[in-house]
């Protein structure tokens, strides 16, 4: 598989299987249009602590209770439809569920407390992963820019010369944001824009190994974390956490999440203390989601219910949530 390949299959990884900020909406420049979508047609009440998902069957958002030993039952659908059948990933901020959606390229928000959603379109791309600074500013990663939506401001453009084949993006406590990807002379890792910085560097962390899986902040430590594939999701060691200190650089520590066929994006919960990753293969046809004691990597279960009808679903995230997310 090459490069471009992959990504693809990380694309469609997150396509199947795809924390506490403030209640306000995550919002900045663009067209924002919001609308609000009627309590009367909420099929259940969210119950916390949640690992929400999106139904790219049927467009609403749904959600399994978390705890030990996750669920092998479908997930619960809390919203009437959102419209929404091709997202990819999520983040969020309080009670703001943040969308990077496909058609239209847009960022797609919910407020799941106020039942009203919002939409930022994404001038620069087709946005495939999200994050959510402490200034809720909101990153939706293109798979070779990044679009920048500041609260109060038009969207904006991140290019980065190292990065032409993106797979996740996170950003830490300072502001800094990280892409996870590949770019030119078969470079496989991780590059960061400083706060406030049009520029990009490469990060001198140990070299990924086969391919990778993603990148994300602890927000508890600000310790930047980062997945690979060492077996080329073929089995074996898939599912590889290196974590690193600031300033990131020779220091940190490995652990082995154990993903059954290939890790793909990743969050935490609020508490820092537990890392949900996705799991999945193409040729299975289903997805799963692994939970891992964070950051420990000990094995707590795993969510894989939702075949038949809920057999697909558009990235996660977790309520409550850290920002940065």
């Amino acid at each position: 598989m090459t490069s471009h390949l992959h990504r693809s299959f990380l694309i469609l990884t997150a396509a199947l299987a795809t924390g506490c900020g403030t209640n306000s909406v995550p919002a900045g420049g663009g067209q924002s249009n919001a609308s609000s979508v009627s309590p009367n047609v909420m099929p259940a009440r969210l119950k916390k602590p949640a690992l929400i998902t999106l139904d790219l069957k049927g467009g609403e958002l749904e959600y399994w209770p978390v705890h030990t030993g996750g669920s092998s039952t479908m997930p619960i659908p809390f919203t009437a439809s959102l419209g929404i059948y091709s997202g990819y990933n999520m983040a969020a901020d309080g009670d703001v569920v943040a969308i990077s959606n496909n058609r239209p390229p847009e960022v797609f928000t919910y407020n799941v407390r106020k039942k009203t959603s919002a939409t930022l379109a994404d001038p620069y791309g087709t946005p495939i992963d999200i994050a959510i600074a402490k200034s809720h500013t909101i990153y939706a990663l293109n798979i070779t820019n990044v679009t920048v939506y500041r609260p109060g401001s038009a969207p904006s453009e991140l290019t980065c010369q190292y990065i032409n084949d993106a797979v996740a993006i996170a950003v830490n406590n300072e502001g800094d944001v990280f892409i996870n990807g590949y770019g030119p002379a078969s470079f496989m890792g991780v590059a960061e824009f400083r706060r406030g910085k049009q520029t990009c560097r490469k990060l001198n962390l140990q070299p990924e190994q086969g391919y990778a899986g993603g990148v994300g902040i602890d927000p508890k430590t600000d310790n930047l974390i980062v997945v690979d594939n060492p077996d080329l999701c073929a089995g074996g060691y898939e599912g590889r956490m290196l974590i690193y200190p600031k300033p990131y650089g020779s220091k940190y520590t490995e652990r082995n999440l154990n993903a059954t066929y290939c890790a793909g994006t990743f969050r935490l919960d609020a508490t820092s203390s537990i890392i949900f990753v996705s799991d999945a293969t193409v040729s299975a046809g289903f997805p799963l989601i692994d939970q891992r004691g964070y950051p420990s990597a000990q094995d707590e279960g795993v969510y894989s219910g939702g075949y038949g009808s809920h057999a697909s679903f558009g990235g996660f995230t977790t309520i409550p949530n850290t920002l940065p997310n």
